[in-house]
């Protein structure tokens, strides 16, 4: 690579990934739960304005160890709407992800085109489920490490302080993410000589998250042990291997495969070069591994917690060994990583034709208390996530109000239902007279009515979307 292109690839690279995922996250992106999120935000807005009817029954609580992105995007919300917000945050999100990646790169002297092999790994389980803590999470977890490397390198107050910084942004918004992380760093500080002033920059550099974490973390262990309302503590051996190819399926199977031939190719090079490449990334790799198999799929209530770590290994594998000097090499990998991203770009695009409408449907505010339901299932497009769950929460994210399912019955979320309030969520499961809290209904779906809808009347129609209104006297067929 000539000077000049060294000087221009970093930022056409960011650029080139900032316009592509712009793309992605605009309209009505594929991620689970983030119009939820989007509710959230903008019910949270509504909460600091004054809204009385959304007050009457939401309250605001301030979760730790969850969260960090609604409280940063508020602002957004409150001068525009929780839509956007949600939106823009899982945008910025995706863009931490190279900026942090460069920051391990060159903390242990990788290349910088090695970035573009980490692209893949944005699009890991928690962008599907649209968690955007978890998500965010993940690149603030990577500048933790980074900043960890540079302090035992330049043993200087700043860098703790950078460290303590970092840590505490990936603690406050996703507890598991500062677990995983403070277990390597304790890992690659074991493997540092001469090793006790390493273990002391551990200590200092995750003093403050460490403070803060403690109640949560013994709220936390209480509950894997203790029955309650909550899920129970399961194992599940068989989902440590199987999730990526039984759950990976319309959305491409290569974006599961490629992290996992590019991991495994830098950990044979380490393998044959060991004695060449420093151990520290290599022992951290080993224990995010073990880490990785050693944790329940459900833990204290969490689930999915087992398939939320393979994106730090897959990071952490980047860094094992230098990529060996074959001129091919780059272009095959990145190839490899393009071919990832082709397909993560047509599931988008398709995703897009199956909701098309949705953009009409929410053009105007809801009348009242308003809900969704989809007709045709929580799957599309033959795919195993939940995308159709949340879908019509756009709504209420875009004009706020009285809405619904957007997990205000979660502790670790900042909007609550106040004490003795519920709201129908799952409307399948709602007697007809239950309907009655709704003024207006998002369906989905080109499915017939089911009988306790018969009586509404259809207000607009797009596509597979309709808009009904509640039936002027009684419910029911």
């Amino acid at each position: 690579m000539t000077p000049r292109a060294q000087r221009l690839f970093l930022p056409a690279l960011f650029a080139a990934w900032g316009a592509f995922t712009a793309w992605c996250v605009w309209g009505f992106p594929p991620c689970v739960d983030l119009p939820a999120h989007g509710a959230q935000l903008e019910t949270l807005a509504n909460l600091v304005r004054g809204d009385r009817a959304v007050a009457e029954l939401y309250e605001v609580k301030v979760p730790l160890g969850y969260g960090l992105p609604f409280w940063l995007f508020l602002p957004v919300a409150l001068v525009s709407n929780g839509a956007l917000a949600a939106r823009l945050a899982m945008w910025t999100a995706l863009q931490l992800f190279p900026w942090s990646h460069l920051a391990l790169a060159r903390a242990f002297k990788r290349p910088d085109w090695t970035v573009l092999l980490g692209l893949p790994l944005a699009f890991n389980i928690s962008y599907w489920y649209g968690l955007l803590p978890g998500l965010f999470a993940q690149p603030l977890a990577f500048l933790t490490l980074a900043t960890f490397a540079r302090a035992l390198d330049r043993p200087r107050a700043r860098w703790l302080l950078l460290v303590n910084a970092c840590a505490v942004a990936t603690l406050l918004s996703h507890l598991v993410a500062f677990a995983a992380t403070g277990f390597v760093m304790g890992a690659f500080a074991l493997t540092q000589k001469p090793r006790l002033p390493a273990l002391k920059a551990l200590g200092l550099g995750l003093a403050v998250p460490a403070l803060l974490s403690v109640s949560k973390v013994w709220s936390m262990a209480g509950r894997a042990v203790t029955p309650g309302p909550w899920p129970a503590t399961v194992y599940d051996l068989p989902s440590h291997f199987n999730w990526f190819f039984k759950n990976y399926r319309p959305e491409g199977s290569l974006a599961a495969l490629v992290p996992l031939v590019i991991g495994a190719f830098f950990a044979a090079v380490y393998m044959v070069r060991w004695r060449k490449e420093p151990v520290g990334p290599a022992v951290m790799l080993a224990a995010m591994l073990a880490l990785y198999l050693a944790t329940p799929k459900t833990l204290s209530g969490i689930f999915l917690i087992s398939v939320r770590l393979p994106v730090l290994a897959g990071m952490l594998a980047l860094l094992v060994a230098r990529p060996p000097e074959w001129k091919p090499l780059p272009f095959v990998l990145v190839g490899l990583c393009l071919a990832s991203l082709a397909q993560t770009a047509l599931f988008h695009w398709r995703f897009a034709r199956a909701v098309d409408g949705l953009d009409a449907m929410v053009q105007t505010p809801p009348k009242g208390r308003h809900g969704y339901v989809s007709l045709v299932g929580r799957e599309v497009l033959g795919s195993r996530q939940v995308y159709l769950d949340h879908l019509g929460q756009w709504w209420t994210a875009r004009w706020g109000g009285v809405g619904h399912n957007f997990f205000a019955d979660a502790e670790h979320h900042p909007v609550r239902f106040r004490e003795g309030v519920s709201v129908p969520a799952d409307l399948w499961d709602e007697p007809p007279e239950r309907l009655a809290f709704f003024d207006e209904l998002l369906v989905y779906g080109a499915a017939p009515l089911p009988a306790k809808l018969e009586s509404w009347r259809e207000l607009e129609h797009a596509g597979p979307w309709r808009k009904l209104g509640r039936p002027a006297a009684g419910f029911g067929p």
